[in-house]
């Protein structure tokens, strides 16, 4: 079964490796001969072939320590927190904004917001951005740029949106390549010189893949999460439950919607549905 999910996965990794190299083959075509002949065009191919294993790898430990993060039961606070909420009437945007929710997520976030919406709009926030910024610093070679570090985090953001407005995203390579070239490729092409684009081929390739990884896994992770809290309980607990175990992602999610109808809609289909219907088409 894990043989077969790894061939899979790099199915969708494959198309993206080769547009990517394609992408790039008019630009570097005629930079290519002033380049060292220290890496061939094999020996190239193959490093970005074991950066894709290598990347699959981590995103497979990745996801499965996320899971267990976003399955952890509500502490006794997060408990106290719930029964004082549950009794409130209205939204749940209001219910969000009242004083203990507000309290809560200045202890959380380490910022006060005069309500709820508040919070969304600010979405996403600065340490949002620095701690996805940091994690792809962790992911990606020691020397990438700060600037390079930006355009991937905001990719990110874009990415994660696009995944609530288009759930099969992640499914059709065709879209994903469009949305990557136009988000994340032209805007790393601004930066690097055309003359050093093919000396950082196997850099760019690995921006690619880290990016979609951690996007996917934090769109899929959490909505699943959260899928199986209003399954357990009704509409307004397990929002609510959401709310409070996760409220930084909880809000970020919620900006990408008009209401909270929207967003429980979308949380309450099945991923698991979607991913087989789209595969069944493709056969």
């Amino acid at each position: 079964m894990r043989q077969r999910t790894n061939i899979t996965a790099m199915r969708h990794i494959l198309p993206l490796l080769l547009f990517l190299f394609l992408c790039f083959n008019n630009v570097v075509a005629g930079e290519a001969e002033n380049q060292p002949e220290t890496e061939t065009g094999n020996e190239l191919v193959g490093k970005v072939m074991k950066q894709a294993e290598d990347a699959f790898a981590q995103h497979e430990k990745d996801k499965k320590t996320l899971k267990a993060l976003v399955s952890t039961p509500l502490t006794d606070t997060q408990q106290a927190l719930l029964r004082q909420l549950l009794p409130h009437t209205g939204t749940l945007d209001e219910t969000l904004s009242s004083t203990p929710y507000l309290t809560y997520l200045k202890t959380e976030v380490g910022k006060e917001y005069k309500d709820f919406p508040a919070y969304v709009a600010a979405m996403p926030t600065a340490k949002q951005k620095t701690d996805v910024l940091f994690s792809f610093k962790k992911a990606l070679p020691p020397k990438t740029k700060a600037e390079i570090l930006s355009v991937c985090t905001d990719y990110y953001f874009k990415l994660r949106s696009a995944a609530v407005e288009n759930p099969k995203l992640f499914n059709e390579t065709g879209s994903l390549i469009a949305f990557q070239t136009k988000h994340l490729m032209e805007p790393l092409m601004a930066i690097y010189p055309a003359a050093e684009l093919f000396s950082h081929m196997s850099e760019i390739t690995q921006m690619a893949m880290v990016t979609n990884f951690k996007g996917q896994m934090y769109t899929e992770v959490y909505r699943e999460a959260w899928r199986e809290r209003l399954e357990k309980h009704d509409s307004q607990e397990g929002l609510l439950r959401c709310a409070i175990a996760t409220p930084a992602e909880f809000a970020l999610v919620r900006s990408f919607f008009n209401d909270t109808a929207a967003l429980e809609k979308w949380i309450k289909t099945p991923l698991k549905i979607e991913k087989a219907s789209e595969a069944k088409k493709s056969k």
